[in-house]
C-alpha cells in the first residue's frame, strides 16, 4: 500500500480528532447544570472517552513537562493528533519518505504511551483505541514505503 492510498485512514483520524476536541471543549465549558453525552461514552460497556479526555495525560505536552501547564501550547492530545492528521494528509506527500516514516513513528510511540496508560487505569475509550489503530496503521504504510525506496533497484536489461 502507497502512502497515497492511507488517505482514508488519516481522514478518519481527523474526524475522530476533531470529535475528540469538540467533546473536550464541551466538558471544560459546559455549565454544571448542563448533561453533555458524548457518542464515545458508551455505559453498556463501560467506555468513556469524556473522562480519559480529562486525564492529565491528555495533554502530553505538559504531561511531560515540554510546555508548562495553562500555556497557549498547552493543547489536548487531540488538538496533536488532528494536526499529524492534517500533516500526513496535505504535506507528508511531498516530503522524503525518511520525515514520514519519522512522523508515523512519533505518532506510534504517543499511541503506545496513552494506550499503556489506559490499560494500566483500566480505561476504555474507544475513540482513544480507534486513533491508536490507524496510527498502526500509518506506520506500517510508512515503513513499507520507506523499505521499498531503500532496497537497490535491479538492473533493466535492454531489448535487443
Amino acid at each position: 500500500m502507497s502512502l497515497k492510498s492511507t488517505w482514508p485512514y488519516a481522514a478518519f483520524g481527523l474526524v475522530l480528532s476533531a470529535y475528540a476536541i469538540y467533546v473536550e471543549h464541551k466538558m471544560a465549558h459546559k455549565p454544571d447544570d448542563e448533561e453533555f453525552s458524548a457518542l464515545c461514552d458508551i455505559d453498556q460497556i463501560g467506555a468513556s472517552c469524556s473522562n480519559v479526555f480529562q486525564l492529565p495525560e491528555g495533554r502530553m505536552l505538559s504531561y511531560f513537562g515540554l510546555v508548562p501547564e495553562g500555556s497557549l501550547l498547552d493543547v489536548p492530545n487531540a488538538m496533536i493528533g488532528a494536526t499529524y492528521y492534517i500533516f500526513w494528509l496535505f504535506i507528508l506527500p511531498s516530503l522524503p519518505v525518511q520525515l514520514t516514516l519519522l512522523a508515523a513513528s512519533l505518532a506510534m510511540s504517543s499511541s503506545i504511551f496513552l494506550a499503556t496508560k489506559l490499560v494500566i487505569l483500566g480505561e476504555l475509550c474507544v475513540l482513544c483505541w480507534s486513533t491508536h489503530l490507524i496510527n498502526s496503521r500509518l506506520i506500517f504504510s510508512a515503513y513499507q514505503t520507506f523499505k521499498k525506496s531503500t532496497q537497490p533497484k535491479k538492473p533493466q536489461l535492454k531489448q535487443v
